[in-house]
């Protein structure tokens, strides 16, 4: 055992390492880029599964709650249908009826409190002291009803047609086909293709460790020629090991060359991943091309449906036009009725004053009656004082008075016509 062979045992080994760590490295970063590859495939696949189940979940919402439930049963047959163009126009109908009977009502009703001998032929009525400002205004709204109609049936056709389109176009077809292709290519059924991939990503563990048994033989191998230069070493035991590392020696070249075929098994089995993945980012991509147009179809939808809510509001704002004229021509229908109840209650009360009058009458009349009987006494008394006193009585006793006849009273009281 010679230094010379110690060292060329040293320089084999430590080139084999050389070469070996960069064959290695090499190959290790390229597994890291195809598992990498890999992971990136799988995440971008299951958000393409999210996409897919969300698109087809946005269509069951967007076909029978929106279309078919808030739209169709709530918006167009409910409110649209029944409240607007039945009830609404209906109660119009009744209100106005209403308040055109108790107009009428009102102008065949004589005042009889302002008749004149020039109004015989054509008295005051009721009628004729009554503001008509507003007495038509449901009249002119229930003319703007076929307009809301019509508007109402042209909604309805572009709803149905909608409907139609969301349903068969969209869903049943364009969104279907598209989730049986993602479930084609990348659904439960395909678990053999999934199989495959981890196969592989199995495959190129198992040539990691390989490598890695092979970098750790050779790096022993290297540790044990340099412990042959340790001259601390005692002669038995470098002899022992000088046996060991030649073997090892020996199979330099052979390790080499299975570290040469691992490789090529590592670069066969990456291309062949690679391979897999790029049918795989392929297929992707076709379905998410696919996902998009239905995207830009249901962002198509949201501005037809911005159509019916403003269709919708220009409705709501009809229906409370509607609603606050059928209030107005309530109340003129309530202060007519109190109008025709206080006009009665005058009647009354124009009868009472008359009855007062009357009564009033009646005692100025008796009043008069007394007033003159007293006073007709009264003279008699004042002729029968005169008659015995007079003579003997000078007029300056009580001047201008003792022999005045004059009434002592005035009667200047009259009752008005009520």
């Amino acid at each position: 055992m010679s230094d010379i062979d110690v060292q060329k045992f040293v320089n084999n080994a430590r080139k084999t390492l050389t070469d070996a760590q960069l064959l290695c490295s090499s190959a290790n970063q390229r597994i890291v880029d195809i598992k990498k590859k890999l992971s990136s495939c799988h995440l971008s696949i299951s958000r393409l599964n999210f996409l897919v189940i969300s698109l087809r979940e946005q269509g069951k919402f967007l076909y029978v709650a929106i279309l078919k439930e808030s739209i169709g049963r709530k918006l167009i047959q409910k409110q649209w249908s029944q409240v607007v163009l039945v009830a609404l126009v209906d109660e119009m109908k009744h209100w106005q009826y209403e308040i055109a009977t108790k107009v009428a009502r009102l102008g065949s009703i004589v005042n009889e409190l302002n008749v004149t001998e020039e109004d015989v032929t054509d008295p005051p009525k009721l009628g004729d002291y009554i503001s008509r400002e507003n007495i038509n205004l449901l009249n002119e709204k229930l003319k703007e009803v076929p307009v809301i109609e019509r508007q109402i049936e042209n909604i309805t056709l572009q709803y149905e047609n909608m409907v139609k389109k969301v349903n068969k176009e969209l869903i049943e077809t364009k969104l279907a086909d598209t989730i049986r292709k993602f479930q084609s290519k990348f659904g439960i059924d395909k678990s053999r293709e999934t199989d495959v991939a981890e196969q592989f990503s199995r495959e190129l563990t198992d040539l990691e460790k390989d490598l890695v048994e092979i970098m750790n033989s050779l790096t022993q191998h290297f540790d044990k020629t340099l412990l042959l230069q340790d001259k601390k070493v005692d002669n038995e035991e470098r002899e022992s090991l000088f046996k060991v590392v030649q073997g090892d020696d020996q199979e330099l070249f052979n390790i080499t060359k299975t570290l040469h075929e691992i490789i090529d098994d590592v670069d066969g089995t990456i291309l062949n991943l690679d391979q897999f993945l790029q049918a795989k980012i392929n297929d992707k991509a076709e379905i998410h091309g696919e996902v998009s147009e239905i995207i830009n179809d249901f962002n198509r939808n949201l501005e037809y449906l911005v159509i019916f809510k403003d269709i919708s509001n220009l409705i709501d704002t009809f229906k409370n036009s509607c609603t606050q004229d059928i209030q107005i021509t309530k109340e003129l229908c309530e202060f007519y009725d109190s109008f025709e109840v206080s006009y009665s209650n005058l009647i009354l009360e124009a009868q009472r004053r008359k009855e007062v009058a009357k009564n009033m009458k009646t005692i100025l009349k008796d009043c008069k009656k007394k007033l003159e009987d007293l006073n007709a006494q009264d003279q008699q008394e004042r002729q029968n004082f005169i008659a015995e006193n007079g003579t003997y009585l000078p007029e300056t006793i009580w001047p201008s008075k003792i022999d005045d006849f004059s009434s002592l009273y005035t009667f200047d009281y009259n009752v008005k016509d009520p």
